[in-house]
This record gives structure tokens, sequence and C-alpha cells, in this order.
């Protein structure tokens, strides 16, 4: 079972990689992505890495060969927060990640996908504006 927990929000899988990858990891998350894929029938996928310091060939390449994997599984995948030294130092050696598209953030990620967090609330009926302690109705017995 993979460290890096895989949530799914919709058709969509998101990835938060909040620990440094080692090559054990790595191979654990793609193996848990892939199956996640199977079994949700996601469409598509956010693997966020702001909090990688450092990219290595191995994890570069693992990252690619996932995104290769889940396109054939008809799965589109988005990379978002790369730091520039990650980008810097994957350009360096080299390594091109033809079937992963990158972005800033998760908000442009998931526009990249195809989805807006309000958007798909406002299609669904749902309202748009966050629902919280401070959003809800604080009368009591018809008092204020």
């Amino acid at each position: 079972m993979s460290e890096i927990p895989i949530l799914k929000v919709g058709p969509v899988l998101l990835v938060s990689v909040q620990t440094e990858l080692n090559d054990r990891v790595a191979t654990e998350l793609q193996e848990s992505l892939l199956t996640r894929i199977k079994a949700t029938g996601a469409t598509g996928t956010l693997i966020d890495i702001t909090a990688l310091d450092v990219v290595d060939s191995f994890i570069g390449r693992v990252l690619s060969e996932t995104a290769k994997m889940a396109r054939i599984m008809d799965t589109k995948v988005v990379l978002v927060g790369m730091r520039p030294a990650v980008a810097i130092t994957l350009l360096e050696m080299g390594l091109d990640l033809p079937d992963v598209e990158a972005e800033g953030d998760v908000e442009a990620g998931l526009k990249a996908l195809g989805y807006a967090l309000r958007e798909l609330a406002a299609e669904n009926g749902e309202p748009t504006a966050p629902i919280g302690p401070r959003h809800q109705d604080t009368r009591r017995n018809g008092q204020i």
C-alpha cells in the first residue's frame, strides 16, 4: 500500500505528494495509482508535487511511465506544483514527459482536465459559496 494518499474527487484522482519520493515509494505510488484508476474509472489524475525539492532520473522516469500507463487506461495526467529547480533538473537530465501536462497549481490543473470546482458545483445545482460555520444561519428559535 502506498504511503501517499490518493483521493477521488468526482471523476478525478488527486495525489498530493507530501514527502520526498524514494524508489520504493515511487514504485508503490505507481502501482496504487494505476489500481485506483482501474477501480474508479477516473478520467483525470492530478499529481501535486509542490512539496518535492528534488526529482532524480528514476522518479522522473516513474512519473513519465505512470502517465503513459494512465493514458493507455484513458486517463489524462496533469502534474502541478513543479518548482523551477525541479524543472531545470529534469531538462538537464534530458527527461521528457510527453504524456504529462504541467500546470502551476491545483486549480489550473483541474481546468486542464476540463473541470473547475465552481462550475462542477453549479452544474450539479449545488451552492458555489463555501458552506461552513461562518456561512450557516446563526439564528436560534427565530432570533439572531
